[in-house]
């Protein structure tokens, strides 16, 4: 495992109580010369042997069904002498090791939608949507997926590739075009999957875009590929001769010095558009038939903007003839109109433009200019701009989250506004009657334009993605852009009440989630696990995404960040923190820096049982006050009753529990006579000795350490345990603190167990696990450590500290704690991730497994065994302890169900089974419409005992109650297993 390491070094923990007595001091005395015997171990090299170990792990680079990671049986680190005094829990520890069965690993669900058009069928029925490694087929009718096709070149670990475009093939309905940025080039049959095994290599570097279109070659018409492909410092246009699924040869149409963006083609390639910079390319094609792929050639005209071009699109209609002049002027040639989106928000409409080409490249006529007519509405750049199928109306969108139709007749304008998120794509059906919009929160609707109402939406995991995606709106440097490396975080929670679904905290799209004081996350998700769809998202903070949402100034106004969320034991209070800061340069001329302007508040909500949504019943101003509002570290919910813990900057502990509203000494209820419910602080627990810093320089003084706290309950809800520390420069240490829930007293302080910024304290039966920059495992019974892994620093030499990104969590129906682990230089777009799964008992991990992203969040499964795991990537992974029945089970597919193939082969096994069920004995003559059947030789002496089989309800319970709906094998494998039921020798006959 490379960024984890066994040491034994520092685990000296020395124990300070406050209640002494002579029993404490023998103890401790006996626990300091049993670690005094450990704490010298020779540290480079069990470093290197388990790094090495844990490297040597089979696991797959191409996404198999589910990955496998065995169990690690790396050599223990810990001193014999320790060994002794732990014999029998080092006994069991081996009894588990030796028969744990290996942890697998599902294969990645969810997954960002890329910046490409969407295809919607000709019979618009399925929505084609391109992601990073496989394109999706959605139904149209449900907005289920319906088959997932994997590239498994792209899916490989060590590739950079990625879909660059995807286009339908415009001779076959069923057929769609893929090409990857490394020239790579597939025709795969979405109704089947066939071709995503085969690719073509097309000669060239980078590619970048990838246009097809229908054109005769020779007798026949067949699709022509139309690539820009970069080549040593250039750039070309091809064309592929395909043929056969062989690239038979190519032809170059132009070279320029910068890439073609925005490839289009119209009516078999009788107009080329492409635009570079501020350049639109439109080539107009010579002669119609041609015999080969050689013999294409194309007269190119290039022309202007007055702005950076962001997406173009382009249309061809005949002709029609006023008068007889304008026949002769201009013949049969086609009507070709180009539409431009800019990057400062204008719409350019270039009308008949092969004619005005034609008249200002002629010697003879007077030289001027092109004069488009010219649209303005948008604040910044089109994202996307299309023509209307009759040619109508100009399509166009932006990050103003609003659908603008552009009547060209009458110059006016219609809106669909409020949108969830900023317009990337636009799509118009084939017929016209539907409009496709991708947008930048993960989701794609497929509009009515009858009644501009959404018929089909698709909408994935919307958590922020790492690194920051490129924004059109980045061509132009604005004012308050924010761009940041660091990894922050996902709050994530499973309800208890329906395990089926989860929580994220999400943003109002990826554009808007990133703003000058870092990213904001005001939103919940709730995630459908069953088809991996986003069910619903609320607001939980202030928002202001379709509003004004920049100051006078231009800067984008920030929203508030969610920063932790627990749910309670019984699923019907959820609270919530979140924390707002005006950005430095609003508070560049007040006195005080911008944290003193800090706004943090705790939130509780009552989850509705039928729908789960959130109603806030209270709401905490400043739950931690100390003249300013201090930062929440840790929220932590009570196993066992209503009842929640935040631990702050200012070193406090608040309980929060529930009460009856009252007003004026009355009851006070609600809706159909509902009791009212109002949250307030229970207990306050001192840590430390309160801080009343006396004047501004002891308050920059404070702001400038960089402190960190964590506070999790015990099991039983018994125990509290908390951990408060400081920068490492600071006098103070890091500190333990368990504590009675009752009585809300300090029963133990420990120190010496968290070295640098504490990330995390749980209790896992008797043992105290803290996760700062090294995770410890300490038994509170026994009063020692059992040991310690030293997560890997840093990589970086200018940013010295632990690892980029490290969290965890505790399986309590396992006995295991995951720990994530995110490690490389903060500059750098490549970072290692990995996921390793200890026992509190073993200091070797069960398992562990390198990630291809960064991983943002980790939960425990409920209802299930495992965990959940979410990367940067926008995707979800499940983890589970061997083949247990009831781990967590994603969306698959609906072809992978079968549940639409009648004529399916039906496996020997489930004849067998239909035949015993058919087996009734029946002493009614057969009637001479029913079929004779043969019965073996060797059934029939048992022709008396074919009786219905009558199988125990409790036999049909495990069957069906081995795991939550969601979680449940196929339907398919399901009916096999109860004919089998049926059709089994245990199965109990009737007399």
């Amino acid at each position: 495992m490379a960024p984890l390491a066994i040491v034994g070094e520092d685990l000296g923990a020395s124990k300070r109580k406050r209640e002494v007595d002579e029993h404490g001091k023998r103890k401790r005395a006996k626990r300091d010369r049993i670690l005094s015997s450990t704490t010298v171990i020779d540290g480079e090299a069990p470093q290197e042997t388990t790094a090495s170990q844990a490297n040597g792990l089979p696991v797959s680079s191409e996404h198999p069904d589910s990955a496998i990671a065995n169990p690690v049986n790396s050599n223990a680190l810990i001193t014999k002498d320790r060994r002794q005094h732990r014999t029998k829990k080092g006994e069991r520890s081996q009894a588990r090791g030796d028969n744990s069965s290996a942890w697998r690993i599902s294969v990645p669900m969810g997954g960002r939608m890329l910046n490409i058009d969407p295809i919607l069928t000709e019979d618009e029925k399925h929505l084609i949507l391109a992601y990073n490694t496989s394109i999706q087929v959605y139904s149209a009718a449900e907005s289920l997926l319906v088959r997932k096709i994997s590239l498994s070149r792209l899916a490989r670990e060590d590739s950079r590739e990625q879909i660059v475009a995807i286009c339908p093939s415009p001779s076959s309905p069923n057929n769609v075009w893929v090409a990857s940025s490394a020239g790579h080039l597939w025709s795969i049959d979405w109704t089947n999957g066939s071709g995503s095994k085969t690719a073509l290599r097309l000669k060239g570097g980078f590619l970048c875009d990838l246009t097809v279109e229908r054109m005769q070659i020779g007798r026949d018409f067949r699709d022509v590929p139309l690539a820009s492909i970069k080549k040593k410092e250039t750039w070309q246009l091809v064309a592929c001769d395909i043929q056969g699924g062989k690239l038979e040869g190519s032809k170059v149409l132009l070279t320029w010095a910068t890439p073609f963006q925005n490839l289009r083609s119209v009516r078999n390639g009788y107009a080329l558009a492409a635009s570079t910079e501020r350049t639109v390319l439109l080539g107009a094609l010579r002669t119609r038939e041609v015999d080969s792929i050689q013999g294409l050639d194309y007269e190119f005209f290039t022309f202007d903007c007055s702005d950076d071009i962001i997406c173009l699109d382009v249309r061809a209609t005949d002709r029609v003839h006023l008068n007889r002049k304008s026949q002769v002027e201009t013949g049969d040639e086609l009507v070709v109109d180009i539409v431009v989106g800019c990057a400062r928000g204008a719409v350019f409409f270039y009308n008949d433009l092969l004619p005005q080409l034609h008249r200002l490249h002629s010697s003879k006529a007077h030289r001027s200019s092109l004069q488009p007519r010219k649209y303005h509405w948008h604040r910044r750049a089109v994202h996307a701009v299309k023509w209307s199928r009759d040619g109508h109306y100009i399509i166009s969108g932006g990050s103003e989250s609003t659908l603008v139709l552009w009547q060209l007749d009458t110059q006016k304008m219609d809106f669909l506004p409020h949108l969830s998120a900023t317009i990337e794509n636009i799509v118009v059906s084939k017929r016209g009657s539907a409009y496709v919009l991708h947008l930048d929160d993960n989701s794609t609707m497929v509009l009515s334009t009858a009644e501009m109402k959404p018929t089909t939406y698709v909408s994935g995991i919307q958590t922020l993605l790492s690194p920051q995606p490129f924004s059109k709106d980045d061509v132009v440097r604005r004012v308050g852009q924010y761009a940041t490396t660091r990894l922050f975080k996902t709050p994530a929670a499973v309800s208890p009440t329906d395990p089926s679904r989860i929580h994220l905290c999400v943003g109002n799209g990826k554009q808007i989630s990133y703003s000058a004081s870092g990213p904001s996350t005001p939103m919940i998700q709730t995630l459908d696990l069953t088809t991996m769809q986003g069910i619903s998202k609320q607001a939980l903070t202030r928002t202001n995404p379709t509003d004004v949402n920049v100051t006078a100034k231009g800067y984008a106004i920030t929203e508030p960040r969610i920063t932790s969320m627990a749910y309670s034991a019984d699923g019907k209070w959820l609270a919530t923190t979140d924390e707002w800061q005006p950005p430095t340069r609003d508070v560049n001329s007040l006195e005080g820096p911008s944290a003193e302007r800090r706004e943090v508040y705790l939130k509780f909500w009552a989850v509705s049982p039928e729908d789960q949504s959130l109603e806030l019943v209270s709401r905490i101003n400043a739950p931690h006050y100390t003249g300013r509002s201090e930062q929440i570290y840790g929220l932590a919910a009570d196993p066992c009753t209503h009842r929640f813990a935040t631990i702050g900057e200012d070193g406090v502990v608040r309980m929060w529990e529930p009460a009856v509203r009252q007003r004026d000494g009355v009851l006070v209820k609600g809706k159909m006579g509902r009791q009212l419910l109002s949250w307030s602080c229970s207990q306050t627990i001192y840590l430390r000795e309160k801080e009343e810093p006396a004047d501004a320089d002891a308050v920059a003084v404070r702001v400038s350490q960089r402190s960190s706290g964590a506070v999790s309950f015990s099991e039983d809800g018994s125990t509290l345990v908390c951990a408060i520390g400081t920068a490492k420069e600071s006098a103070q240490g890091s500190m333990i603190y368990v504590i009675d829930t009752e009585s809300g007293k300090i029963r133990i302080s420990l120190d010496g167990l968290a070295r640098g910024e504490i990330r995390d304290i749980r209790v896992l039966s008797s043992c105290l696990i803290v996760l700062s920059d090294h995770l410890m495992v300490y038994d509170l019974v026994i009063d020692e450590p059992l040991y310690g892994v030293q997560l890997r620093e840093n990589e970086d030499p200018h940013h010295p500290g632990a690892s980029i990104l490290t969290h965890m969590a505790v399986d309590h129906r396992t006995s295991t704690l995951a720990v994530a682990v995110s490690r490389g230089k903060a500059d750098s777009p490549t970072i290692l991730s990995e996921l390793a799964i200890f026992t509190p008992d073993r200091s070797e991990p069960e398992m562990v497994h390198r990630f291809p992203h960064p991983i943002t969040s980790v939960v425990p499964s409920v209802g299930s065994s495992g965990y959940l795991v979410l990367d940067s990537a926008a995707q979800l992974w499940s983890v589970s302890e061997g083949m247990d029945t009831k781990s967590l089970a994603f969306a698959q597919p609906l072809v992978d169900l079968k549940l639409d193939q009648e004529d399916a082969e039906v496996p020997q096994e489930a004849a067998e089974s239909s035949l015993a069920l058919l087996a009734e004995g029946d002493d009614e003559p057969a009637s001479g419409d029913e079929m004779d059947i043969d019965i073996p030789d060797d059934a029939a002496g048992e022709e008396d005992s074919a009786y219905p089989a009558v199988v125990p309800p409790q036999r049909l319970a495990e069957l069906f109650d081995a795991a939550p709906a969601f979680a449940m094998p196929p339907i398919e494998d399901m009916f096999y297993q109860v004919t089998k039921l049926f059709s089994s020798k245990s199965a109990v006959s009737t007399s």
